[in-house]
């Protein structure tokens, strides 16, 4: 992948020889295209139906969590898109054509930073609601009492999501998220974030933390 300076004179877009360009955040970025045989596009192999069909899943798992990406992946949208970060470890770790199911949700990363996470943070199912709790840890590195907290519910097999970008601060200790009638019956994939806006432009982000199934 290369970035073609706003200066340059000319600025292709679409597919131009071997290479494709197109627009992202006010910048030309050219990738090569994929090169093979050109009868695997009809007869592919069986490991190439494999590739196909990870990337195929991958992305249809993630496409409905775009804006929880866009959130968490904000500081980054300038090299690639939310989603293609979040594919990196999805599908090169948390995919196994074996298994059941194939996409392993622990090996998903929701946000990327440098801000420190929780300490020993946890998710309890409780009645009408999920628990999350965790260690202080508020004068360790950049963290700060004040950072707010970030909740994801993902319910993959639903394709639904409950995304609560700001339920509570690092001092807090513990955040619960409130279920409705409906999602009661749902077990649901948790995950956890921190993070502190520096300026307008700019926030501070903890790496998305996976706190298992509830």
């Amino acid at each position: 992948m290369a970035t073609i300076s706003d200066s340059s004179i000319i600025q292709p877009e679409g597919k131009v020889g071997g290479f494709t360009f197109y627009k992202l955040n006010g910048k030309t970025i050219m990738r090569s295209l994929p090169k093979g045989p050109h009868k695997n596009k009809t007869n592919p192999t069986t490991l190439q139906k494999v590739y196909r069909n990870r990337l195929a899943e991958v992305n249809a798992y993630l496409r409905p969590l775009k804006q929880v990406l866009d959130f968490g992946y904000q500081n980054f949208l300038d090299q690639k898109t939310s989603v293609n970060w979040a594919h990196t470890d999805l599908s090169t770790k948390g995919y196994n054509h074996q298994a059941i199911p194939r996409i392993n949700s622990a090996y998903l990363q929701i946000s990327k930073g440098s801000l420190v996470g929780a300490i020993e943070a946890k998710a309890i199912r409780e009645v009408e609601r999920i628990k999350i709790s965790w260690l202080a840890n508020s004068n360790e590195a950049n963290a700060s009492p004040g950072d707010r907290v970030s909740v994801l519910l993902n319910q993959p097999e639903e394709e639904r999501h409950i995304w609560l970008q700001e339920v509570g601060r690092r001092k807090d200790l513990e955040v619960s998220v409130p279920l409705s009638p409906s999602d009661l019956g749902l077990e649901w994939e948790v995950y956890l974030v921190f993070h502190r806006p520096l300026n307008n432009k700019k926030v501070l982000i903890s790496d998305s933390e996976y706190l298992g199934r509830r």
